[in-house]
């Protein structure tokens, strides 16, 4: 089994060199891909100088579905781990310990949480799993119609086909791992409306009836949360909460 990793990017200038170096170290993965969706801030240049093979998707405006194809194409991989570009926290074994239920052949598709407390950590993985950090067979998301590959709603696409098959899941916390929100990259305002949006466009695959809620019970069958495999980060004594 080969797994390339396959970074997202678009404008994530400050936060992708670490995110490309933790999936460089990880130890099943054999290339990093990012692929720079129409960045104006650096991106690519510093992605390159980090070791990544960059691919660019000249001209667009912005379409993670879009993206993640473009990185599957460019790969013979017979996996792929996909690694969100704005994540903070991230090392290399975090994505070890995502990667090894898969490895394992104990899962179909392995998932990595971010951390967010203790309290909502018991909560977080039983919700439709939106997170960007997965590894999975490259069958699985090629069977997403090209008509469905829109936005940041690949991700239910993507827990679609693995919920129609019937296939495990496994599901671990990544201590210490969170995300430069929308709202730190563009400001309160404009945040706040792009992150609606994005839920917005999530909610209407259910309200439509595109997504149906039996597929989301069917996913949650087949779903295992583990203990974590990473130690949290210890934390400076008198610092605040995680972001």
């Amino acid at each position: 089994m080969t797994i390339d990793a396959v970074i997202p990017a678009r404008d994530e200038a400050p936060t992708i060199v670490a995110n490309v170096e933790a999936a460089s170290g990880c130890r099943f993965v054999r290339e990093v891909l990012v692929v720079d969706d129409g960045s104006t801030d650096g991106t690519a240049d510093r992605a390159r100088e980090a070791g990544a093979k960059v691919i660019a998707r000249t001209g667009s405006t912005g379409s993670k579905a879009h993206a993640m194809a473009a990185g599957v194409a460019a790969t013979d991989a017979s996996a792929v781990l996909f690694v969100d570009a704005d994540c903070t926290g991230l090392a290399a074994a975090h994505l070890d310990a995502v990667c090894e239920p898969f490895v394992a052949r104990r899962a179909a598709m392995s998932l990595g949480f971010f951390d967010y407390g203790p309290f909502w950590n018991r909560l977080v993985p039983w919700w439709p799993p939106l997170t960007g950090e997965r590894v999975l067979p490259r069958w699985v998301f090629e069977s997403i119609p090209a008509a469905k590959l829109d936005g940041y709603t690949v991700e239910v696409r993507i827990n679609e086909v693995i919920a129609e098959g019937r296939l495990p899941t496994v599901g671990r916390l990544m201590p210490g791992v969170y995300h430069r929100t929308k709202r730190d990259k563009l400001g309160r305002r404009a945040g706040l409306r792009a992150t609606w949006d994005m839920y917005r466009a999530l909610l209407g695959l259910v309200a439509s009836g595109d997504i149906r809620l039996r597929t989301y019970a069917t996913y949650l069958q087949g779903l295992t949360v583990e203990s974590p495999a990473v130690r949290r980060p210890a934390r400076p004594r008198g610092a605040g909460p995680p972001p």
